[in-house]
Order: structure tokens, then sequence, then C-alpha cells
């Protein structure tokens, strides 16, 4: 019933938007703070209602065929491991024919942390996803300015 009552109006409960961030040791020396990163630990409802979500996104964007086929995060049977593996296939065929490769690298290693939310609303919105808790989040990004 809550999570029926947040997608019809849009919102959700105060508690839901509250994290606790807890501090992840990644590597290295211990007494270093730039070891660790910050992990965001939200309301196991929230959880929930975010795999709702997903799961219903995922089934939308995939019966609209809306992915491209090189899209390997967050799809189904797909991963970094099968993005490197065909990667690698296409190095290989392009030297294999002769021909040179150049390769760019970038450095992506604070990107989890950065979404541009006005551009994923847009997107969202060109796939045709519109309803009250889009909505709710746009007017909510404009109001945080």
């Amino acid at each position: 019933m809550i999570f029926q009552q947040s997608f019809e109006t849009g919102t959700l409960p105060a508690d839901w938007k509250t994290a606790n961030i807890v501090p992840i040791f990644k590597k290295r020396d211990r007494t270093d703070r730039a070891n660790y990163c910050p992990v965001s630990l939200t309301s196991v409802l929230c959880k929930i209602m975010e795999s709702i979500i997903k799961e219903r996104l995922t089934k939308f964007l995939d019966s609209h065929q809306l992915l491209c086929k090189e899209q390997h995060g967050f799809s189904r049977g797909r991963s970094c491991v099968t993005n490197l593996l065909e990667t690698l296939e296409n190095w290989t065929k392009a030297l294999d024919e002769g021909f040179g490769l150049d390769i760019v690298y970038f450095d992506y290693r604070k990107a989890p942390g950065r979404v541009r939310h006005r551009r994923l609303i847009e997107k969202l919105k060109s796939f045709g996803i519109n309803g009250k808790l889009l909505r709710r989040w746009r007017v909510s990004l404009h109001q945080d300015q």
C-alpha cells in the first residue's frame, strides 16, 4: 500500500530519503582517508521500491528495444566482462584484417557519483517515460537550484 501510494502521489516517505554514509575501505593504507569510498545505506523499503522500478523500467526498455546492443551496464546477461570480451574480439578482428588500431582510455573512477540528473530525466522522457515520480523528481531538481 505504501508503494502504491508513493507511485500515485509521486512522493516518498521522508525516512526513505535519509541515508547513513559509511566509509568502505578500498586498498593500501587504512589511515589514509583517500583509501575509503563513501557508500550510502538507505532504507530496505526504499531498496525494494528501487528494484521494482528498475524491473519495470528494464522491461519497458527491452520491450521497446530502446537500448543499443553495445549497452552492457544494467542489462540482463551483460556486464563489464562481456563488454571487455566483445571489445577484445573487435580489436583482434581489426588487427587480423590488417587495420591499424588506436585506443583511448578514460578514467571514470569518480563517475558513479556524478550523474547529470537533468540529462537523465530528459533521456527518460525521450524514451516515453513520464509519470508522477519522474515529474516530481524534475520539480524537486528545479527547487534545489
